[in-house]
């Protein structure tokens, strides 16, 4: 790769940018707190706590999936998936992304 990563880092860096942005936007909007009115920012506050899990699950679900062919670790700065790959497979739609 041009980064000078491997394909495998730079799939899990990638996954792992992805919730690290919902995190910062989660953190740009508690800034706001007292700004706006109490129920829309609960409201949005919410909304943004449910993409930050789903943005963890599409990261450890399709790390996991991968991981099956690279056989190699994580590079640092990724954070181990919270559950095995049976777990994501075992998953309702629209997160049974990974068929067995």
């Amino acid at each position: 790769m041009r980064s000078g990563k491997t394909l495998w880092d730079e799939i899990c860096l990638h996954y792992q940018r992805g919730v690290e942005t919902v995190r910062s936007w989660q953190k740009s909007w508690d800034a706001l707190a007292g700004t706006i009115d109490d129920e829309r920012f609960r409201q949005v506050q919410a909304l943004l706590r449910g993409q930050e899990q789903e943005a963890r699950i599409w990261r450890d679900a399709c790390t996991q999936y991968f991981a099956t062919f690279t056989k190699r670790p994580p590079p640092a700065g990724y954070e181990a998936p919270e559950h095995p790959l049976e777990f994501y497979r075992a998953l309702p739609a629209p997160f049974s992304i990974v068929k067995k």
